[in-house]
């Protein structure tokens, strides 16, 4: 199934793109990017079922798994954010994201999380709580777990499809801003959906899931340019 295909190519793409910027992380360069694709990699895990059911059982079999599932995301958005920000020079979006505001909003949503996870039953693992979407307690969880990713996602749009049009970038930072504006476009897209009802079935998978592609895609290109600058740097030093 496709969805299965998304599934485990986005967990692969999240554990190569760790593993690429580990070797920096270990010399002191690029820690929090390292950290947000270390614990997106293991958020991935986590929407995969086996997997989820493996972890979950561990923590008592109660979807305690989704709830860590729900605050690594929160922390991978935040952090994602400021660092893109950062990147594609926008103190606005920065200030949106980790100003009081947006602050307030990640604080808002985690409150939320916790009391519409602890006001409902749900004894046994089920990933995503599928077996569980009868219960409007769940079904208001869900829709907070959603609605943070699209907030910060919707800041991130503008500042990364500007550089798209930016003549003085260089073709790999235009390239790279565009699959992130890509990716940012499509959680808002997904989010606003689900928040009409519709029944979007195999596209609940395929919208996020090619999102974080995308988002993973472009960040690769921004460690990559990071690293031919810096190695044609040590040539010119060396040659100094």
């Amino acid at each position: 199934m496709i969805t299965d295909v998304l599934h485990w190519a986005a967990l692969v793409l999240c554990a190569v793109a760790t593993l690429l910027r580990l070797p920096g992380a270990l010399r002191g360069r690029g820690r929090t990017m390292c950290g947000v694709l270390l614990l997106l990699t293991f958020a991935v895990a986590l929407s995969i079922e086996p997997l989820y059911d493996a972890v979950d059982g561990m923590l008592g079999g109660v979807n305690a798994a989704n709830l860590l599932l729900r605050l690594i995301l929160y922390a991978v958005l935040a952090l994602l954010g400021v660092r893109v920000a950062a990147a594609f020079e926008s103190p606005l979006v920065r200030r949106l994201i980790a100003g009081p505001f947006g602050l307030a909003v990640l604080a808002l949503t985690i409150a939320s999380t916790l009391y519409f996870f602890l006001a409902s039953e749900l004894p046994g693992s089920s990933v995503g709580l599928n077996d569980f979407l009868d219960q409007a307690t769940v079904q208001e969880y869900a829709a907070v777990g959603r609605l943070y990713p699209g907030y910060v996602a919707a800041c991130l749009v503008l500042p990364t499809a500007r550089s798209v049009i930016d003549g003085r970038a260089r073709t790999i930072h235009r390239t790279a801003g565009g699959l992130l504006a890509g990716g940012s476009l499509l959680v808002v897209v997904f989010v606003v959906l689900r928040l009409t009802g519709l029944d979007l079935m195999t596209w609940n998978v395929i919208l996020p899931f090619s999102a974080i592609l995308l988002m993973v895609f472009g960040l690769f290109l921004i460690w990559l340019s990071h690293a031919r600058s810096r190695r044609r740097a040590a040539r010119t030093t060396g040659l100094a």
